[in-house]
């Protein structure tokens, strides 16, 4: 067992969000949805669709737990049921779940009552190659002067260009064992992405990004390193999901955390000896999904937003302004309801929503959220 002293991440996380309430004691459900538990490069693709966002959250709550009875009773489902899923509430993908009758009754009831959401969402295409940023910059002394905007805009033109070109991507991937690269086949490696590049340097959208990234990347070639996509094992670009499960465990120290039963992620949380400032922490338990319907709960809300997700990341802005346009009034209603749930959940903590996502489709969010708001007028 190792111990993980938490009171040093604590603080620069609270210094870096003042406006987040991470003291606060509440009780968070979680349930999770694209829990691969490995993400690898094989030689012509990946062990799984890299469109699908991990997405780990539920419902969460302050003070005296309430009852949610009313709430299933009220979806009127089948009593043969033993486990109320996603499927049992919405079908297909996220435009055709919007039709759901049930689903409106689901959001509507944690609007209207002392509920709220919290998500972790993880797009791991774009977390599977962020570190070749972090390691060209970390090579730059120009470059680790400049802002995380800056980092972020160079990763968000990284990942444009990795759905553009995923084959070729998938490709390198592959043949340099991405992301354990050896010294001595950095140099292959650097040319042969910059090739990559070069459809696309010269125009509006790429050039600034891709360019500054080719002038940092000269510099890894010179020192021969790329720091953070060496010493790691062939191919596993993500070796697995638990330090999104540590994350709200050691930040909301003060809360209970309840997840349902992950047989692999509690094995390894049982392998750290949580401390803050010499004082073991245990705000933590795996429980039944089939006995608690706050878990219950917590899938269907985590299926809608894995979902929403994997609209988000296949679907351009114009597509999604030509789908909203021809939206009936029940489906509407349910998008309506569901960004009004997340405001709320916002309003109350800005905390309880988390995202490592590109610029690209966190700004269609926001185009989500604008032309509902437009709506709304």
């Amino acid at each position: 067992m190792s111990n993980f002293d938490i009171s040093n991440v604590r603080r620069m996380t609270k210094m870096i969000a003042p406006e987040a309430d991470f003291d606060s004691s509440f009780t968070f459900y979680y349930d999770e949805t694209n829990n691969i538990r490995k993400f690898y490069v094989r030689e012509i693709d990946f062990n799984y669709s890299f469109n699908s966002n991990f997405v780990l959250g539920g419902l969460v709550y302050e003070g005296i737990k309430p009852d949610i009875q009313p709430l299933f009773n009220r979806l009127n489902l089948q009593k043969n049921i033993t486990e109320i899923k996603f499927k049992h509430i919405a079908r297909g993908e996220f435009i055709n779940c919007l039709k759901s009758e049930k689903l409106n009754i689901f959001l509507k009831y944690l609007l209207h009552n002392d509920l709220y959401i919290h998500y972790s969402s993880l797009n791991i295409l774009y977390w599977s190659i962020v570190d070749i940023v972090d390691s060209a910059i970390a090579n730059s002394e120009v470059a680790m002067q400049l802002d995380l905007n800056f980092s972020n805009h160079l990763k968000n033109d990284l990942y444009k260009l990795s759905k553009l070109e995923i084959k070729l991507v998938v490709k390198l991937f592959y043949n340099s064992n991405y992301p354990n690269l050896k010294g001595g086949s950095i140099l292959e490696f650097i040319e042969e992405l910059t090739s990559i590049f070069d459809e696309y340097i010269d125009t509006q959208e790429f050039h600034f990004g891709l360019e500054s990234l080719r002038q940092i990347l000269k510099e890894a070639k010179k020192k021969d390193s790329l720091p953070f996509i060496m010493d790691e094992e062939d191919h596993i670009l993500i070796k697995d999901f638990s330090q999104f499960y540590l994350r709200p465990i050691y930040l909301f120290k003060n809360s209970n955390h309840i997840f349902d039963n992950e047989m692999a992620i509690s094995k390894i949380l049982a392998n750290y000896k949580i401390i803050n400032e010499s004082e073991e922490i245990k705000n933590y338990s795996f429980i039944d999904s089939q006995s608690d319907l706050f878990i219950q709960a917590s899938d269907i809300f985590v299926g809608l937003m894995s979902k929403l997700s994997s609209y988000v990341n296949t679907n351009s802005r114009e597509n999604i302004i030509s789908d909203f346009d021809s939206l009936s009034e029940k489906q509407l209603n349910n998008i309506d309801t569901l960004i009004d749930l997340i405001d709320k959940s916002n309003n109350k903590n800005v905390a309880f929503l988390h995202s490592i996502d590109s610029y690209e489709e966190l700004t269609k969010m926001n185009l989500i959220h604008a032309i509902r708001n437009r709506g709304h007028a």
